[in-house]
């Protein structure tokens, strides 16, 4: 009995399954029917279009950026649409400035100009093609901000940061080869410009000279040129060196005397291995003043008020001195 009955219950299912397969292909053939006569008739829609500017004014350049695209208000037959709609995403429209503007902005004195947009309608239906009428523009006001293009030279900042092997130190000013670059660019832009970066670099474990042909940063508002510098960072190998240096008084009276105790201070320093032997306690002047003798001080801290170039990381020992007064 149960048998029958599920046999039953598979026909009257595969009856229903044939209607509503019957019933899907002709809906799916109404609706082609109803899209192809959808696309057979006149339609005015909105299409956006990006925009090239070419052929700018040679003697200025643009202070601001015009829009970017248009939105042509068109009418046509809806199969034209649709194959504008699915291939114009690669196919900008080019506004030729001088050509469309018959030359007034490049002979004009004046740097702002408002262009209307509905009197390029035929040049621009040339360009997208003539199965699309063109009924309006947006914007239907083109403003165009140029400024005076110059030049000029600046100077070229390194942008480094490193790190050095023990004993080893930058020796002299990291400098780049030219130091200075010309840019060009509008006038209000160059006015605040007054210098140009390398690309940011940073170097590791250096313990020689770096001489490297390294990149200019870029910028959208100017052009560079050279674009690129010969970046120079000198190297040297430091060691430790030391010296004995006297101590003076300063400003002692004529009928006073000051004896120091110690009368000399040993001034330690790191310097390149080429100076050396340059370097001398001759090069150092320390001191202390007799006004702090003056105010009671038992114990004088001595001042290192001169030292040779080149050399890093001074300490002086002792730091302070201790001292008797004998009157003349």
């Amino acid at each position: 009995m149960f048998d029958k009955i599920h046999e039953l219950y598979q026909k009257l299912r595969a009856k229903d399954d044939r209607r509503v397969v019957v019933f899907l292909v002709c809906l799916v053939i109404a609706t082609v029917f109803w899209f192809l006569n959808a696309l057979n008739k006149e339609y005015t829609v909105d299409l956006t279009f990006p925009v090239k500017y070419t052929n700018l004014p040679k003697n200025k350049i643009l202070a601001s950026s015009p829009p970017d695209q248009f939105t042509l208000k068109v009418n046509s037959w809806g199969f034209t649409i649709l194959r504008h709609k699915l291939s114009m995403a690669f196919s900008p429209l080019v506004f030729n400035v001088n050509e469309f503007t018959s030359g007034q902005m490049e002979n004009s004195p004046n740097s702002n100009f408002r262009i209307g947009t509905r009197q390029f309608i035929n040049r621009l239906s040339n360009q997208v093609s003539n199965e699309l009428k063109i009924i309006e523009i947006q914007p239907d006001s083109l403003y165009f901000n140029f400024d005076r293009l110059v030049s000029k030279k600046v100077k070229v900042k390194p942008n480094i940061t490193y790190d050095l092997k023990k004993q080893y130190y930058v020796s002299g000013e990291i400098t780049t080869e030219p130091d200075s670059v010309e840019i060009s660019g509008a006038e209000s832009i160059l006015d605040t410009t007054f210098f140009v970066r390398t690309k940011a670099q940073h170097y590791k474990d250096l313990d020689k000279d770096i001489q490297r042909n390294v990149l200019l940063e870029t910028s959208k508002d100017y052009k560079v040129e050279p674009t690129r510098v010969i970046l120079k960072i000198p190297l040297e190998e430091f060691t430790e060196k030391q010296v004995l240096v006297p101590i003076t008084v300063t400003d002692v009276p004529e009928n006073v005397n000051v004896k120091l105790f110690p009368d000399k201070a040993k001034v330690s320093f790191m310097v390149g291995l080429s100076h050396f032997s340059d370097v001398t306690e001759k090069d150092f002047k320390l001191t202390v003043p007799y006004s702090a003798i003056e105010n009671k001080k038992e114990i004088l801290k001595i001042s290192l008020n001169a030292e040779p170039p080149n050399i890093l990381s001074v300490a002086v020992n002792p730091e302070e001195v201790e001292y008797l007064i004998e009157m003349k």
